[in-house]
């Protein structure tokens, strides 16, 4: 029988569920980009920041843009406030602190973990969206659309790595 604490999060339906996900995606971002292009520190802060956000939150960001709807970076607080907050934890702390213990194996696990869940929680959210969106104008060949709800979520999942 399968835990129920492990199907709450699977299933992404426990307390704060988005506000962690949110949180630990733009300490994803802002760790690949402090391990990354600005391993050394000497990329401009609003440079890393920007490359941090987008990072962490570009497929979120123009996937809803390229349906015509708007984006959550625009529309959430949680979003933008979770970016600077995880952005001053890997870059500002004094002594390296935050950059340090985020880069333990626990902390590591932790951040991958929520961070693979706001993924897969948005290409199911994207995949919906899709489907609801191509329902209407089916292909001649079949009468589901099938690649606009499969490669919408791909794009998705996978964008934030094309700007590093």
């Amino acid at each position: 029988m399968i835990p129920t604490h492990l199907v709450a999060y699977l299933t992404g339906v426990f307390p704060l569920s988005a506000e962690m996900q949110c949180f630990w995606m733009a300490v994803q971002g802002s760790m690949t980009v402090r391990n990354g292009p600005n391993r050394d520190g000497r990329m401009d802060w609003f440079h890393a920041f920007a490359l941090s956000t987008v990072t962490a939150y570009a497929g979120a960001s123009f996937t809803m843009l390229w349906m015509g709807r708007p984006t959550s970076m625009l529309s959430n607080d949680l979003n933008v406030a979770f970016c600077i907050i995880a952005f001053v934890l890997t870059n500002y702390t004094p002594f390296d602190v935050g950059y340090k213990i985020l880069s333990t194996l626990p902390m590591v696990l932790v951040t991958t973990g929520f961070a693979q869940l706001f993924r897969g929680m948005g290409v199911i959210k994207f995949s919906d969206l899709a489907q609801e969106a191509f329902e209407d104008n089916p292909s001649p060949y079949y009468p589901t659309p099938i690649f606009g709800p499969i490669l919408l979520p791909c794009l998705l999942g996978n964008m934030g790595g094309l700007f590093l």
